[in-house]
């Protein structure tokens, strides 16, 4: 799989299709996509949007608390 994962890489292939591709590869298995997506994103040659995905996620979870929080302090109706 690494080299599926270099060859898809150096051809520029963009990390949604390369999930895509990974994921057939790995057959029709209920957990084929999640584990799809950390092949692609583990790959040595994937490292720039591995760092853009890790800042993404962490981003949304900074959003998401914050909500919280703000409902958190609201005051009753």
């Amino acid at each position: 799989m690494d080299a599926v994962q270099e060859l898809l890489s150096a051809r520029r292939v963009p990390v949604m299709d390369s999930v895509l591709v990974t994921r057939k590869l790995l057959g029709d298995v209920p957990h084929a996509l999640g584990e799809a997506k950390w092949l692609v994103l583990g790959a040595p040659s994937r490292s720039e949007e591995r760092d853009a995905h890790r800042r993404l996620t962490e981003g949304l979870y900074e959003a998401v608390y914050a909500l919280s929080e703000e409902e958190r302090e609201k005051p009753p109706n």
